[in-house]
């Protein structure tokens, strides 16, 4: 990667680089040939692909071929690639761990079960000095799965550099989370909550009664139903679903409504939803929007008729 790519490195980088590792751990997993055909069925189900990246990454990391689908030669030669790596440090993976486990283990766990804990940041630098020769043997070894902020924060992949990526509290931790199999995993139970029918009901003064929008989570938003407008939204609720609540005139905290839908998609697309629970939260949502709206005019003089 370049070094402006490094400083803009995005979502969707970080989603493919671990489409990657997935990809490998899963040819790994089933004795698979690099060069074997896939059908998007497998694909989902042994490589951990979304929906969303069906949509969006299939045709990143395979060529179509009739009915399947096989890699592409550039990224048959980077799954080649990372193979050979793993296979070289698989035979002292365990040392290696152990090694860690004793280091930054000991330093780690120091910290957590100890309240007064002030970090020693020249221990640190010793220990992770000291850990430059076992920290590719770890990763290549583990080939772990990477929370995608600690990849956008430091502005780079692991692969590029390992050292460099790995200089950090958090990405060592990872490292040991990965060891103790507390490590990331590729979910696909973000899925269970696309494409189902919701209600979002929204109080609105100009009506005196609440309106009933049914809304869809999709692979790139929302998608929104209502009586006057219907269509698609951003994950924030911007176009459909925004164009609504002003065509009605309801007074709402647009700021903090789109940073609550958003976050709300992002983890119903990690699964850390189930569909209940994005209909309970989506409905919590539009309560907030109505009290807002009910607020603004309980205590507004007859003759204003601002709001």
């Amino acid at each position: 990667m370049t070094e402006e790519e490094l400083m803009r490195l995005s979502e969707a980088t970080a989603r493919r680089r671990n489409l990657l590792i997935s990809i490998i751990r899963g040819i790994l997993k089933e004795n698979y040939e690099v060069s074997r055909e896939y059908t998007v069925s497998e694909i989902e189900t042994a490589f951990h692909f979304r929906k969303r990246d069906i949509a969006y990454n299939l045709g990143y990391f395979f060529n179509k071929k009739d009915d399947s689908f096989v890699l592409k030669k550039k990224m048959m030669n980077e799954v080649q690639r990372i193979i050979h790596n793993q296979q070289l440090a698989l035979g002292q993976l365990e040392t290696a761990k152990v090694l860690f486990i004793k280091s930054f283990g000991r330093f780690y766990d120091d910290r957590k079960n100890n309240t007064n804990f002030s970090f020693d940041h020249e221990r640190f630098r010793k220990i992770f000095s000291d850990l430059h020769p076992v920290i590719p043997i770890l990763h290549w070894g583990m080939l772990p799965i990477l929370l995608k902020w600690l990849m956008i924060n430091s502005g780079r992949l692991p692969e590029d550099d390992l050292i460099a990526f790995y200089d950090h509290y958090d990405m060592l931790t990872a490292l040991l989370n990965e060891i103790r199999g507390e490590g990331e995993t590729m979910e696909t139970k973000g899925d269970e909550t696309l494409n189902k029918e919701m209600t979002f009901s929204v109080y609105t003064r100009r009506w005196g009664h609440s309106d009933d929008y049914r809304i869809e989570r999709t692979i790139d938003g929302w998608e929104v139903h209502h009586i006057s407008i219907n269509g698609k939204c951003a994950k924030d609720g911007e176009g459909a679903l925004m164009i609504n609540l002003h065509h009605d005139g309801i007074f709402f905290p647009e700021d903090g409504v789109k940073y609550a839908l958003s976050n709300l998609w992002d983890d119903a697309e990690d699964g850390k939803v189930t569909p209940e629970e994005l209909q309970e939260k989506l409905q919590q949502i539009a309560d907030w929007i109505s009290s807002v709206e009910k607020a603004v005019g309980d205590n507004q003089p007859d003759w204003v008729n601002y709001y």
